[in-house]
């Protein structure tokens, strides 16, 4: 049930509501890119050993190819057992099944990794309620059953010690953050050249007595969130860890630089938008997390934020909550074409695009956890809020923590493993550059999943009339049949779809109604999403109120069985 949401000239990205939690689950663990081999007869002396790894890599080489870096180690207490290692990140079972057939190998493994029971798991006490940091099938507050997995995968890293570093400073550009909150002050930024309270300047940064950040509503240095928003963000950011208390954010320890300039009410003017931005650049945050938008295109902005750029800054902005596509309708900050801007729609604890979220093939890089997700907010307390503003933090906070182990990466490095090793969604694919759902394992560890997805020079176009009534009818469920045989994927262009935005929609479904698009709104020579079989279904659901043209299909596209 939605509890708030706000939309004002710079407006936040959330809608409010209670959340709940269930035990987690193990997972089956490995280092990528690692095997464990057995050689099937004994080995004496060291140059055996090294005549069998050559024989080993030579054969390996033969059936991947010369690009592959194989590194095969032996290990230290006995010769018979050794570790293979491949770079570039090749298939697992691809691997063991090439192993095995090589005549002196016995058996082929993954490098497995092993954990002690409960090791990953803070202690914190709401931890379960984080679905978006560990996703096991709980329920959100709503009552949805999660899909396991469907989140960012950080336990991994945790458990490996990376938990971030003080060294790192994300601007939380936004409400303001509360200071005191018992998860979050130990990660609230201090700024080591001030001395609070004395009225003047210490560090000559032009800002009097910003010990923790700047209020440009007030002109002060009491950046405390009177809101509850900021300090929303902050949790997911960086709420403390194993602390026993509440929650937990994506970095157990980082600095949070909290810069208000949305009032209590939720707005804020350009003016003070454009002061917070490159104030977060003076006080020389690697990250801006930005969970607002609104207005117009602004040069000055936009300046502020190349500012950033030039400065080494990842600029993160929500996508924006009006379910729009903003490759043709602009949110910003989301759409600056600034190369530091990383712009995030939102998903449910089902890897499904949040129904609020706005998105974009081209303009919209990644997707995070962003439906009912679970964080401090002001008055020392946690609620449950949804938003592109939610799903913001995930990415400020993954970045933060990739920036701690890896300090000499640069913006433009984290973007684009954020986007190259999200985790494949269907459901995703047309609606985020990424094309998936953000993970923070295969971004440390830039394992690319593999995409089997068929190429465009692939598809082949056939001329197919399919269209509803104009103007469509009030409380209909209509379903049409397109068949093409021989084929192994499928997918129809619309010349046009419009119905009402939210209450209306047109489903794209495969051969037993699992829907691969739902459109809802205003589209204009669209191509859906792809089908497997030779069947796909377009229906039309309707409410009892507003009709509007409805859709017409042109064409069809297929990839021919082969």
């Amino acid at each position: 049930m939605i509890k708030k949401l706000y939309l004002y000239t710079f407006c936040l990205f959330f809608l409010a509501v209670t959340s709940f939690g269930d035990q987690q689950k193990s997972q089956t663990e490995y280092v990528p890119g690692e095997w464990v081999i057995k050689f099937k007869d004994e080995v004496r002396s060291q140059q055996e050993v090294l005549n069998l790894q050559q024989n080993v890599t030579n054969f390996l080489k033969t059936k991947l190819g010369q690009k592959y870096k194989i590194n095969i180690t032996v290990l230290q207490t006995t010769l018979r057992y050794n570790k293979v290692k491949i770079t570039p990140i090749v298939d697992l079972n691809k691997i063991i099944q090439i192993l095995k057939s090589h005549p002196l190998v016995e058996y082929a493994e993954p490098n497995y990794i092993y954990r002690a029971f409960l090791s990953g798991l803070p202690n914190d006490l709401d931890f379960s309620k984080l679905w978006g940091l560990y996703n096991t099938g709980q329920k959100d507050s709503a009552g949805q059953i999660g899909v396991p997995g469907s989140d960012i995968g950080v336990l991994p890293l945790w458990d490996q010690g990376l938990l971030g570093s003080h060294d790192i400073i994300v601007a939380v550009i936004d409400t303001g953050v509360q200071w005191d909150h018992p998860d979050l002050k130990e990660n609230i930024y201090v700024n080591p050249g001030e001395i609070a309270g004395n009225g003047k300047d210490d560090d000559g940064n032009g800002f009097v007595d910003d010990v923790s950040g700047w209020n440009f509503i007030t002109k002060q240095g009491n950046s405390q969130d009177d809101n509850g928003h900021g300090t929303h963000v902050s949790g997911t950011i960086g709420a403390l860890g194993n602390n026993e208390t509440g929650v937990v954010g994506v970095n157990w320890h980082v600095s949070i630089l909290p810069i208000k300039f949305l009032s209590a009410s939720g707005s804020g003017t350009l003016e003070d938008a454009v002061e917070a931005i490159r104030y977060a650049t003076k006080m020389k945050a690697k990250i801006m997390s930005n969970s607002w938008g609104g207005g117009g295109f602004s040069q000055a902005m936009l300046d502020a934020i190349v500012e950033a750029r030039n400065a080494g800054i990842l600029f993160v902005a929500a996508a924006g909550n009006s379910a729009t596509d903003n490759d043709s309708t602009p949110m910003y900050p989301a759409s600056y074409s600034a190369e530091n801007v990383i712009a995030v729609a939102a998903t449910d604890n089902q890897d499904k695009l949040a129904d609020f979220s706005c998105f974009g093939k081209k303009t919209v890089h990644v997707a995070a956890p962003g439906v009912n997700i679970y964080s401090t907010v002001k008055g020392s307390s946690y609620d449950t809020y949804s938003g592109t503003s939610m799903a913001t933090p995930h990415i400020s906070g993954i970045a933060a923590l990739l920036w701690s182990a890896n300090p000499d990466w640069t913006f433009d490095v984290i973007k684009q493993r954020l986007i190259q090793t999200s985790t494949p969604i269907r459901a995703l694919k047309s609606k985020v550059a990424a094309r998936g759902r953000v993970n923070i394992f295969n971004a440390y560890y830039n394992i690319i999943p593999p995409n089997d997805e068929p190429g465009e020079n692939e598809w082949l176009t056939e001329d197919r009339a399919l269209e509803s009534e104009h103007p469509y009818k009030d409380n209909q469920n209509l379903t049409w049949t397109i068949e093409k045989s021989g084929v192994k994927y499928l997918r129809v262009y619309f010349e046009n779809v419009s119905v009402e935005k939210r209450y209306d929609h047109v489903y794209v479904e495969d051969a037993v109604g699992i829907a691969v698009n739902d459109l809802t709104g205003s589209f204009q020579n669209y191509t859906s999403d792809y089908v497997d079989g030779e069947v796909i279904k377009i229906r039309l659901k309707t409410d009892v109120n507003i009709t509007d043209y409805g859709f017409k299909i042109t064409k069809i596209q297929y990839v021919p069985k082969k």
